[in-house]
């Protein structure tokens, strides 16, 4: 319930304004109650964009299940995220912007869940040529999924058009052709 509750605040009043007390009110429960399940603040939102990353990821499965070609699927995954980040940009924000308290290692579980989209990027790169080395496509694969993210997160800011008014999706798809052309000549 508190992650349900703390998603659907972020949707509606934005990160910034996120707070323990806001969830604990909007469930009924005292910010002590949620304290209990949570080992703070920091655990709350962390296991709110857990969820934002699994439904990132079941999105993007969803959307490429039936596709045979892994370059369609790669394009599809992007045009997936992109809708994604674009439909709820104060979640998918989060994900990346929230800072947990200094000295915190990175919980295993979000690790495993941000390297969820890279290897489902490797594994289309993998089948586009198989015989690339690991450490050749694993390089590929974040570059390729970094490149992406970058276009989006300047788009979704504001901040992409400083060099003339390009399209987001256009952008995405001149990267993807590029790192595949690349990829493929290698």
């Amino acid at each position: 319930m508190a992650i349900s509750a703390a998603a659907k605040l972020v949707e509606t009043e934005g990160f910034q304004s996120l707070t323990a007390r806001k969830v604990a009110a909007k469930i009924g429960y005292t910010v002590g109650t949620l304290y209990h399940v949570f080992r703070n603040f920091d655990d709350l939102v962390i296991h709110m964009n857990a969820q934002t990353i699994d439904e990132m990821a079941a999105l993007i499965q969803q959307k490429t299940r039936k596709k045979r070609n892994p370059e369609v699927r790669i394009r599809a995954m992007a045009e997936v995220y992109v809708q994604y980040a674009t439909d709820h940009p104060d979640r998918w924000r989060l994900v990346f912007e929230h800072q947990a308290p200094s000295g915190l290692p990175t919980p295993a579980q979000m690790k495993e869940r941000r390297d969820v989209m890279f290897e489902m990027v490797a594994d289309n790169l993998r089948e586009i040529s198989p015989e690339r080395i690991p450490q050749e496509v694993a390089h590929t694969a974040t570059a390729l999924w970094s490149g992406i993210h970058g276009i989006c997160i300047l788009a979704l800011t504001g901040k992409l058009y400083l060099g003339g008014a390009f399209s987001m999706v256009k952008l995405i798809d001149t990267l993807i052709d590029s790192v595949l052309n690349e990829f493929r000549h290698r």
